[in-house]
């Protein structure tokens, strides 16, 4: 399967599976990298043959996290431009990495591209720029792992997912998302679009509104079971979203072309702040013309004793989160039936968080349940099976 993450300003990269060891890169930033095991008086510049790059980027050999670890010894660097501390300039790569060590595939990769976006850009990199893409990025995984214990990259989600589906030969699926309609939810390779490529082949049933809450209710979800094929399977993903900007800050997101970061999820964010100024609770019986933000008000002012137990900041942020996934949950309870296809049709459900991320990563996706519904009643649970523990 080919993986694509979502495009970003500056650059693209083809993503492909990947195991706890293994990742391919693009040719240009796996050389980068490369090029700091060895001496030399060039700078890292830019290539000048993109097709020849993007070529030979799906041909790349797996690069092993476990060679980085022999780089300790490398010989000196020479590196284009200047450091404002020309004596703290590291002169091997184990030195460079001294108290920055990566243990995450995301971060490295998001740390690979921000190198290849410097390179491209100022025709060199100096290493104190590279010690602050490596330091970045472990910052941005250090606080999704604080925060959402058993996040991933979405790509790794998937291919997690797809092994259990094939466990049970579960390959007819019609799938159904109930996410929250933020263009920044369904952008190229987010877990979302990932999905429906290779999971729905290519469709998608939309039962979500405002925050990932399943706001068609059981009349869309009857309509939508009413589509899968004889002999198919029914595939539902639940999720509310949390944005982190490039300050990195939860509840919030850095949108293109915008010079500030904005909320997201706006809703969930806008209905705490509603709870928290001590506005009046709307009545859902005459809310008509905003019912949906209304409702969710309504359900955010019932859990404003957890929300403020939390810390301003990210961890009120992270637990709005978890709140606003608990509503759409409870609400999506409502709505689920094995009521379709025949005997052998089975009801797979995963409901969790997505993570809009900053800088060059992917989204993560931090899952928090998943189960398949058998037809005569039972269920089973899929979490360990796919996502083991954390």
């Amino acid at each position: 399967i080919a993986i694509v993450p979502k495009s970003k300003p500056t650059t693209s990269l083809s993503l492909l599976p990947r195991n706890k060891l293994t990742m391919m890169f693009t040719a240009a930033a796996t050389a980068a990298l490369l090029a700091l095991t060895a001496s030399t008086s060039e700078a890292f510049a830019p290539s000048n043959n993109n097709a020849v790059v993007r070529s030979r980027s799906a041909q790349q050999p797996p690069l092993q996290m476990a060679y980085l670890d022999s780089l300790s010894n490398a010989p000196p660097l020479s590196f284009s431009g200047s450091s404002s501390s020309s004596s703290a300039t590291p002169s091997t790569f184990g030195e460079l990495l001294t108290s920055d060590d990566m243990n995450d595939l995301c971060a490295f990769n998001a740390a690979s591209l921000d190198i290849q976006s410097t390179i491209s850009s100022n025709g060199g990199i100096t290493a104190a720029q590279i010690q602050e893409s490596i330091r970045r990025a472990n910052e941005v995984v250090s606080i999704i792992r604080q925060h959402f214990p058993g996040a991933m990259g979405s790509s790794e989600i998937l291919e997690r997912v797809k092994r259990v589906l094939d466990m049970y030969n579960a390959d007819n699926i019609l799938l159904t998302q109930s996410v929250c309609p933020d263009e920044i939810n369904h952008e190229h390779g987010d877990i979302t679009d990932l999905f429906i490529e290779n999971i729905g082949g290519g469709k998608v049933f939309h039962l979500g509104g405002l925050a990932g809450v399943p706001f068609t209710g059981q009349t869309g979800f009857g309509a939508y079971s009413a589509h899968v094929a004889d002999g198919g399977h029914a595939f539902v993903l639940q999720a509310p979203h949390i944005g982190m900007s490039n300050d990195l800050e939860l509840g919030k997101y850095s949108r293109d072309g915008q010079d500030h970061a904005g909320s997201a999820c706006g809703a969930a964010v806008g209905a705490m702040c509603h709870c928290m100024d001590g506005k009046p609770m709307p009545n859902l019986a005459t809310a008509t013309a905003d019912w949906q933000m209304n409702f969710l008000i309504q359900e955010i002012g019932k859990r404003m004793p957890a929300l403020n137990a939390c810390a301003d900041g990210n961890e009120k942020q992270a637990e709005l989160a978890r709140q606003t996934h608990q509503i759409g949950k409870d609400m999506l309870e409502q709505c689920l039936s094995t009521n379709f296809g025949d005997a052998n049709s089975m009801l797979f459900v995963m409901t969790g968080i997505q993570i809009n991320m900053p800088f060059e990563f992917e989204d993560y996706f931090q899952p928090l349940s998943f189960e398949v519904r058998m037809k005569d009643g039972s269920v089973i649970d899929l979490y360990q099976e796919a996502f083991g523990t954390w």
